[in-house]
């Protein structure tokens, strides 16, 4: 499947050029073709069933492919699939088809997850990005459950990354959960932004688990940034469900002795107690406060006052914030 996929929606055909010409493909490459065809005529003419079986049956063809050598041209064609199924969720996202959008970036999940699992990572980072990128646009959209359904999708990627200690994939889903939550919140969207904190506060958990300290210190200080947003934005359900994500956060990393990140967390808590106070949102306060009191910072205190220790996280917190 070399070359460029060419699809047109009035003419409804595909052409693959190479160079000047048309190339010649075998029959399973044409079959390939055939279905990126049909996923783009069903999301056009609002096929729900349609779309979601050409998706799937292009997740498998992205599967035979991941399993075979690793040459130039398989890259390519790999490529081509996965920004073909963005494509797709694209089209579905402007008939308001939310279903195939969060199948489509369920489909992109798993590739994402058995190209890292094939050491593949360059193809992951690909199939991941295209999903955060899609997040942000159903966020954009005002698409609520839709974007909530790729925010999962972020978050079952940064889990299993987690397992397999692929800190760019980590990192890279944490960042994409962030941004669809500020997006969530600029938008007013009820589900997502909330259920995107609780997916970055997961991502964090599977860290703390294989004790991948600087991917845990990064979902906790992004957790604190948007608590801050939360505030900022008198949001109290989103200042809250931060909260709780950072609760979860500091029981795991307490099992693990991760004094960087308890140290972190409890600081993150307290900043956060203390701006909910001010700006009267006494339910969230409250849940810093208990928050803070759950999180074990035993034979901490001192190291917590130690001005070395807060220009250490301080200059991590900026770095991180960089990303965005």
């Amino acid at each position: 499947m070399t070359g460029k996929l060419i699809w047109g929606k009035d003419v409804g055909i595909i052409w693959i050029v190479a160079g000047s010409g048309i190339s010649f493909v075998n029959e399973n490459e044409l079959d390939e073709v055939r279905t990126i065809e049909e996923g783009f005529k069903k999301a056009y003419s609002e096929d729900l069933k349609g779309t979601i079986e050409a998706v799937n049956k292009l997740r498998d063809f992205a599967f035979q492919l991941i399993h075979l050598e690793a040459d130039a041209e398989n890259e390519l064609d790999l490529k081509a699939l996965i920004i073909s199924i963005g494509d797709i969720a694209r089209v579905a996202s402007e008939t308001k088809m939310e279903q195939a959008c969060i199948v489509s970036c369920r489909a992109l999940g798993d590739i994402t997850l058995e190209a890292a699992g094939q050491k593949r990572e360059p193809l992951a980072i690909k199939a991941l990005s295209v999903i955060g990128n899609l997040a942000l646009e159903f966020a954009g959209r005002r698409l609520d459950a839709a974007a909530k359904g790729a925010a999962e999708s972020l978050g079952d990627c940064g889990k299993n990354a987690s397992k397999m200690e692929m800190e760019t994939l980590i990192s890279l889903s944490e960042i994409y959960l962030m941004q669809v939550v500020l997006k969530s919140m600029e938008k007013g969207l009820p589900f997502a932004g909330i259920a995107a904190t609780g997916f970055l506060g997961e991502v964090g958990v599977a860290s703390a688990k294989q004790a991948i300290e600087t991917s845990t210190l990064e979902a906790a200080v992004i957790l604190e940034d948007l608590g801050n947003a939360a505030i900022r934005e008198n949001s109290e359900s989103h200042a809250k469900a931060v909260i709780e994500a950072l609760e979860n956060l500091g029981a795991a990393v307490s099992q693990r002795e991760m004094k960087n990140v308890i140290v972190q967390i409890a600081w993150s808590l307290e900043i956060l107690r203390v701006l909910t106070l001010e700006q009267g949102l006494k339910g969230a306060c409250f849940a810093a406060k208990a928050a803070l009191e759950s999180v074990s910072t035993t034979g901490l205190l001192d190291e917590a006052q130690n001005l070395e220790r807060i220009r250490e996280i301080k200059e991590f917190h900026s770095l991180i914030l960089k990303k965005r």
